[in-house]
C-alpha cells in the first residue's frame, strides 16, 4: 500500500509543476509590451545631480538611475563569459519611455550614423519599447535623442 501512495504522491507532484510551468509560460506570453520598462522604472532610485536636472528642464520625468544589464557571451564550445551593459537612466515623456546615456569626455559620442549605430543599436534592440535613446551631456547643457529605424534595402 505505501507503493501506491508514493505514486500517488508523485503524480500530485508532477501535476502541480505542469501547472505552475504552464501558468508561468502563458503570463510570459501574454505579457504587455513594455512591462519590462515599467519594471525597470520601478527598480531604483534616483539621485538629484546636474544630470536630472537637465533632463527634466528638458520636460523629462526621469524614473530611476544607473542599470546595469547583465549578459554572457559565449565563443564556439568556450564557457559564457559574463558581461554588462549599463545605461545611466530611464524617463519618461508625454508617456513614452526613453533611455539616457551621459556624455562622458574619456567616450566622446561620434554623431555620425555609422558611429551613433556601433554605439546605441544594443539599446534599441534590447529595449524595443523605448521611443528612443537620449544622449545628454551636462557639461555643455545639451539633450539629443537618438532614434532607429529600419529602411528598405535596394538588395
Amino acid at each position: 500500500m505505501a507503493k501506491f501512495g508514493d505514486v500517488l504522491i508523485m503524480i500530485v507532484a508532477v501535476c502541480l509543476m505542469l501547472w505552475w510551468i504552464w501558468r508561468r509560460f502563458d503570463r510570459w506570453i501574454h505579457e504587455p509590451p513594455g512591462s519590462r520598462l515599467r519594471k525597470l522604472a520601478n527598480a531604483g532610485g534616483v539621485e538629484p545631480d546636474a544630470a536630472v536636472d537637465l533632463l527634466r528642464q528638458h520636460g523629462f520625468d526621469v524614473l530611476s538611475g544607473k542599470h546595469r544589464v547583465p549578459l554572457g557571451v559565449k565563443v564556439d564550445d568556450g564557457p559564457v563569459q559574463p558581461t554588462r551593459l549599463y545605461f545611466d537612466y530611464l524617463a519618461s515623456k508625454e508617456h513614452k519611455y526613453y533611455l539616457v546615456k551621459l556624455e562622458r569626455s574619456r567616450q566622446p559620442t561620434e554623431w555620425t550614423a555609422s558611429g551613433l549605430r556601433e554605439r546605441l543599436l544594443v539599446y534599441a534592440l534590447l529595449f524595443p519599447d523605448c521611443e528612443g535613446i537620449i544622449i545628454a551631456d551636462p557639461g555643455d547643457q545639451q539633450v539629443r535623442t537618438v532614434r532607429f529605424k529600419v529602411e528598405d534595402g535596394d538588395g
